[in-house]
């Protein structure tokens, strides 16, 4: 009889133990899943926070641009980029064929769009961008006089037969470069199109 009672408290003491490693186990994986579920809450508030709300804009308006000395009126047309985070207004004879790393906004003068005359706001790097641009053939040469007020570099892009710049700025810490070229041919109307579309810009974390 006392093997019996012997075996079976043994028996009992097994089976006590294994039902602990059990709750133990669960209560790991509880205790795991709890984290990880407030970890993906954290991501999701810090995205949310980070997510700005568009602009209450008109779609489409009137403004004044000056070619020549001589004051026009031009329709522009509303333009949001919410992964660079701002919004423009553009030239009706302008398009905009953007993805998420460039804005991207060629001339389109009389339904013909023309990707040699451009401007392009971006966050790529002043190495990056320097390397794109002398693969196209441009030469770039810092300049001291600012054509942007709010840019820390600018440097004037040559290349025979065009006319360009390039701007790196920072706004809300982050770097961003502004740049265009265009055919000499253009320059009395490129100019004032692209003075619109930089003047017109709203930020999103702004508003």
């Amino acid at each position: 009889m006392k093997k019996i009672f012997y075996s079976l408290l043994a028996i009992g003491i097994m089976i006590g133990i294994s039902g602990c490693n059990n709750n133990m186990d669960e209560g790991e994986k509880t205790s795991e899943e709890t984290v990880s579920q407030n970890e993906n809450e954290n991501v999701q508030e810090t995205s949310e926070q980070t997510e700005h709300k568009l602009p209450d804009l008109e779609s489409e308006k009137t403004v004044d641009m000056m070619i020549e000395g001589t004051t026009e009126k031009k329709v522009v047309k509303l333009h949001h980029h919410t992964e660079l985070g701002f919004s423009t207004y553009v030239p009706d004879d302008m398009v905009v064929e953007s993805n998420p790393e460039v804005f991207n906004v060629f001339t389109n003068y009389g339904g013909n769009k023309n990707e040699d005359a451009t401007l392009k706001i971006t966050r790529q790097s002043e190495e990056e961008l320097t390397k794109i641009l002398t693969d196209q053939g441009f030469q770039l040469e810092e300049q001291d006089m600012k054509a942007f007020d709010f840019s820390e570099k600018e440097f004037s892009l040559q290349k025979e037969g065009f006319i360009g710049r390039i701007a790196f700025f920072k706004h809300a810490d982050e770097n961003y470069a502004l740049y265009y070229y265009y055919p000499e041919e253009f320059a009395d109307g490129f100019g004032p199109r692209s003075d619109i579309i930089v003047k017109e810009i709203v930020w999103h974390d702004e508003q």
